[in-house]
């Protein structure tokens, strides 16, 4: 982290990256960190690879200033290159990640999965840097953290989770309005999905598993952050312990979502078909179809909840 500051307090251009598919911690921390750039007077530009859900659009989005030639690249919540698209950073990279499954890349990595989220890394940075977190950086650090704890009920909900929290509650960020966002804002049309994946429900052994394909999500006139939290559904039943969701994202490729109860088989599974992520919650992208996919993925997820 230390080697990270010193970059920030020394240079002045700078791009930000998150993932694709970008959820509240992707979001929440690259808009904080954008913000703060912008009160630093740096110039400063961010990428996203897919564009966010407007629910996660709290605020106004910072400043952009940077035209081209950014000196440094920051990669938040990326542990791959994969994650990023198409996108071609076009400075020396910075990685701040929390995932498990991420080795360590780029110029200067900071790479920490006890970190709840990406937004508490973004947070120890900034007040290391004395950065004035005012509301709109803090309601973007609380979603990020409220995104990443499942709403602070995941066993990353520590206490220092919630001392920050807390903080940022007292820096303008409001929990009701949040919690209402996040929690209380799903469509019609997601709730037509989860009906449709629960009918479908395969149940082997603790595991749970469902799928979506590409004309189902047309038929019900659904968007892709329509299928947002589904896998979350599926892992709220009672005797889930590892829970799946595949879905179909275009032709001939896939998404697969994965929630562990506990241990590290959600993240085995995903390292399995080249994915990553955390030991509770992980996923990958691969060729093939929904309904093909998904027998062999129960058959390592029976695996994995076997002998993690």
């Amino acid at each position: 982290m230390d080697k990270i500051t010193e970059i920030i307090r020394k240079y002045s251009r700078f791009e930000i990256i998150t993932h694709i598919r970008p959820d509240a911690d992707a979001v929440g921390s690259s808009r904080a960190l954008g913000f703060a750039l912008n009160s630093m007077g740096k110039s400063m530009r961010i990428w996203y690879p897919s564009p966010p859900d407007e629910i996660l659009l709290m605020t106004p989005a910072p400043k952009e200033t940077l035209v081209d030639s950014p000196e440094y690249t920051i990669l938040v919540d990326v542990s791959d290159m994969d994650m990023i698209g198409g996108i071609k950073p076009q400075g020396k990279i910075i990685v701040i990640d929390h995932h498990i499954s991420n080795d360590g890349f780029g110029t200067v990595w900071w790479v920490d999965p006890q970190r709840s989220s990406s937004a508490e890394m973004v947070y120890e940075i900034l007040l290391d840097m004395g950065v004035d977190i005012d509301p709109h950086i803090a309601t973007n650090l609380y979603m990020g953290l409220f995104g990443d704890t499942g709403g602070f009920v995941h066993p990353n909900t520590t206490p220092e989770v919630l001392k920050i929290a807390y903080n940022l509650s007292m820096k303008g960020a409001s929990p009701p309005a949040i919690a209402e966002r996040l929690k209380k804002n799903k469509s019609l049309t997601h709730y037509n999905i989860v009906c449709l994946v629960m009918k479908r429900l395969i149940i082997n052994n603790g595991v749970y598993a469902s799928y979506i394909t590409k004309d189902d999500l047309v038929s019900l006139g659904a968007r892709p952050e329509d299928t947002s939290g589904v896998v979350d559904a599926i892992a709220s039943i009672a005797g889930s312990r590892l829970s799946i969701l595949v879905r179909e994202v275009d032709d001939n490729k896939v998404h697969c979502a994965i929630r562990g109860r506990d241990g590290q088989s959600a993240r085995l599974v995903a390292e399995k078909f080249r994915g990553g992520g955390h030991n509770l919650a992980a996923g990958f992208t691969i060729d093939g179809s929904a309904e093909g996919l998904l027998e062999e993925v129960i058959r390592e997820g029976l695996r994995c909840i076997n002998t993690a």
